[in-house]
C-alpha cells in the first residue's frame, strides 16, 4: 500500500469519528507515559469505611451451571487457566507471553475467580477458597499494562464485588476483605480520569456501568448522580427503538443486557429504586429483542463480531429479566431501526441482516454481512455466517470479509472498507429493508458504488427462493459471487443439475442453481473456516456460485428443505 493510499484510508477512518473521540485520541498518545505515575499516585488511596454494601450478584446468571462449567475448576487449582479455549499456566507473571493478547486482555477481567467462590460456598471445601485467596493475592501484587486498561477495570470489578458477596461470610471484616474493598477502591478512582472516550460505544457503557456500581458501592453520591445521569443518556444513544444495541452484535447486546440487568440490582438494593425503575423499559425492549432473535438458533447468530462464549447465554438473561422485572414475551419479527429480520415457515427460521454496519463513529465490530442470513432448521444451523474467532491474527480480515458470510459480491470488492483489527473507513450506504408476508427485501449500496438487492420468498411450505439483482458500478465485464456457508455437520453431494445437503444419511436440502451460472464447492482453504466461539476453530463446506455479467443481472437460487428423507 502506497503512502497516499494509506493516508487517504486513514482520512476516511477518521472523519466518521466524533470530535471527543479525536480530541481524546491525541490526548492518550501525549499522555501515554502519565498512566503509570496516575496508577502509582492512586495505589496510595485507602478505602473508605464500608458499612452497608449494596448486592451486586443475580443468582440466575453467576450460579448458572452452565456459565461455571465454562471454567474448569479442578484445573483452576493447578493454576490452569482456560479462557477462551486457550489453556496457560499462571504462576507470578500475569502476562503470558505464549498467549494471545485477547487471553490475556480476558486474563485481567478475573471472571475465572468467581467459579472458585462459587465452589466454595456449595461444598466448603477449602481447597477451593484458598487458590481463590492464592490468585487474587497474586494479581494485587502486579500491574501489567492490561490491567491498567479502563476496559479491563470496568469488567473485573463487578466481578470482584460479585465474588466478595459469594464469600461474605468467608472473609467479612477480615484483612483480606480490607485488602480487596481498598483495591476495588482504587481501581474505581483510576478508572474516573480514564475513561474511554476515545472509542465510546460498549467500551464506555461498561465505564459507565461500573462507575455507577462503584460510586454506590463507596456511597459517593455526587459522583453517583453524574454517572447515572450520563448512564442513562448512553443508554438513549446506544439502545436503538427496537431494542437491539447499536453495534448489531448479538453477542455484545446480551452483555450491555446484563450490565443493565446488573445495575438495576444494585439501585434496588441501595434504596435508589426509583432510578432502578427508569431502567425497566429498557430491560424489557433489549430481553424481547434478544428472545425474538435467537429464537428458532441453537446458539447466538454470527453477525458481525460474535461468538457463543463470551455473553451469558440467552435463556439465563430471560430468567433473570423476568425474575427481576416481570417481562412478559412479545412475538417481534421487524428489527428496522437495526435491520434485522426474521421469517419462519414450519421448522425453518431465517434471519436476514440488511441494515448499516453499526454506529457511524464506531465499526470496530463491524462485519460486511449485509444481506447475509443464518438459517436454521429444527434448531440446527443449517446456513450460518463464518464467525468471529479472534480479534488479534491472521483470520481476522478473513472474519470480517464480505466472503465469510452468506451473501453476494462483485469480483473481488468489499461491501465496506474494514481494515486493521478494529477499524473501518469507508462503509456501506443506503441499507434497508422490509417484512411483508412471507416475503423479505433487503438492498444497499457498496462504499465502491455497486448496487444490491436480495429477496427471499416462501414459493411453497417447503421451497425458499432467494432471487438477487446487482449492478457493477464501473461498466465492463465482472462476476458476480454468491456464498453459501454450511454449518459444520452438513456437507455438499452434487447430483446432476442440483447441489443436496446431508448431514450423515439424512438429507436437509436440495439447492437449484441459476441456469448461466457456474460453481465451486470449496472442502478446504480459507473460505472453510469456522468460529462460532472464540478460539475454538472448525471447519465447514462453501457453496460459491458464480455468475459473469456485463454492468448488471439477476439470479434465483431455490432451496427445498427435506428434512428427515433418507
Amino acid at each position: 500500500m502506497s503512502k497516499m493510499d494509506k493516508a487517504w484510508l486513514y482520512w476516511n477512518t477518521i472523519r466518521s469519528l466524533r470530535p471527543v473521540q479525536i480530541r481524546y485520541q491525541i490526548k492518550n498518545r501525549i499522555l501515554k507515559n502519565q498512566k503509570k505515575k496516575l496508577a502509582g499516585r492512586i495505589e496510595k488511596l485507602r478505602a473508605p469505611e464500608i458499612l452497608e454494601t449494596p448486592h451486586i450478584l443475580i443468582p440466575e446468571l453467576d450460579c448458572e451451571k452452565e456459565y461455571l462449567r465454562r471454567f474448569r475448576v479442578e484445573e483452576l487449582l493447578e493454576n490452569q487457566i482456560d479462557l477462551l479455549h486457550e489453556m496457560h499456566v499462571i504462576e507470578k507473571n500475569w502476562k503470558v507471553s505464549s498467549a494471545s493478547h485477547l487471553w490475556n486482555y480476558n486474563l485481567h477481567y478475573l471472571e475465572f475467580l468467581i467459579p472458585l467462590a462459587a465452589k466454595y460456598k456449595i461444598t466448603k471445601d477449602e481447597r477451593y477458597f484458598l487458590k481463590w485467596k492464592e490468585l487474587l493475592e497474586s494479581w494485587m501484587e502486579q500491574a501489567t499494562g492490561d490491567s491498567l486498561e479502563p476496559y479491563t477495570i470496568s469488567m473485573r470489578i463487578p466481578n470482584l464485588l460479585i465474588c466478595r458477596e459469594l464469600l461474605s461470610e468467608k472473609i467479612k471484616n477480615t484483612q483480606l476483605e480490607q485488602a480487596l474493598i481498598t483495591s476495588i477502591y482504587q481501581q474505581y478512582r483510576y478508572l474516573l480520569y480514564a475513561q474511554e472516550k476515545a472509542l465510546l460505544a460498549n467500551h464506555y457503557f461498561e465505564n459507565l456501568k461500573t462507575l455507577v456500581i462503584s460510586s454506590l458501592f463507596f456511597h459517593e453520591l455526587e459522583t453517583y448522580h453524574k454517572y447515572f445521569d450520563l448512564f442513562l443518556k448512553e443508554i438513549e444513544e446506544q439502545i436503538l427503538s427496537d431494542g437491539l444495541h447499536f453495534e448489531r452484535s448479538l453477542m455484545y447486546h446480551k452483555i450491555i443486557l446484563e450490565d443493565i440487568l446488573r445495575v438495576y440490582v444494585v439501585l434496588k438494593s441501595s434504596n435508589h429504586l426509583c432510578d432502578g425503575e427508569k431502567l425497566v423499559p429498557t430491560i424489557k425492549i433489549m430481553t424481547a429483542a434478544m428472545v425474538n432473535l435467537e429464537e428458532g438458533f441453537p446458539r447466538t447468530p454470527l453477525f458481525n463480531d460474535s461468538g457463543n462464549n463470551v455473553s451469558k447465554k440467552k435463556d439465563s438473561l430471560l430468567r433473570a429479566a423476568q425474575k427481576i422485572c416481570g417481562y412478559e414475551k412479545t412475538a417481534i419479527r421487524s428489527f428496522e431501526a437495526s435491520g434485522y429480520y426474521k421469517l419462519h415457515q414450519g421448522e425453518t427460521t431465517i434471519l436476514f441482516d440488511c441494515g448499516d454496519i453499526g454506529p457511524s463513529y464506531m465499526g470496530g465490530h463491524a462485519h460486511c454481512d449485509c444481506l447475509s442470513f443464518e438459517l436454521c432448521v429444527q434448531g440446527k444451523a443449517l446456513f450460518v455466517n463464518s464467525g468471529t474467532g479472534q480479534y488479534q491474527g491472521e483470520l481476522r480480515p478473513f472474519f470480517r470479509s464480505t466472503a465469510a458470510h452468506n451473501t453476494i459480491m462483485i469480483d473481488d470488492r468489499e461491501q465496506s472498507e474494514l481494515w486493521g483489527e478494529h477499524r473501518a473507513a469507508r462503509r456501506i450506504r443506503t441499507a434497508k429493508g422490509e417484512l411483508k408476508a412471507k416475503t423479505l427485501v433487503g438492498s444497499f449500496q457498496s462504499y465502491q458504488g455497486d448496487l444490491f438487492r436480495r429477496s427471499f420468498t416462501w414459493k411453497n411450505e417447503r421451497t425458499l427462493v432467494i432471487r438477487d439483482e446487482w449492478r457493477a458500478y464501473h461498466t465492463g465485464r465482472h462476476m458476480a459471487r454468491q456464498f453459501l456457508h454450511l454449518g459444520p455437520d452438513f456437507c455438499y453431494r452434487r447430483n446432476g443439475s442440483q447441489i443436496e445437503v446431508w448431514e450423515g444419511k439424512r438429507q436437509w436440502a436440495v439447492i437449484w442453481l441459476p441456469a448461466k451460472s457456474d460453481y465451486l464447492i470449496h472442502t478446504e482453504g480459507q473460505l472453510t473456516n469456522y468460529a462460532e466461539n472464540f478460539g475454538e476453530y472448525g471447519k465447514k463446506q462453501v457453496l460459491e456460485i458464480r455468475t459473469p455479467f456485463q454492468d448488471k443481472a439477476w439470479s434465483q437460487i431455490e432451496i427445498e428443505i427435506r428434512t428427515g428423507e433418507q
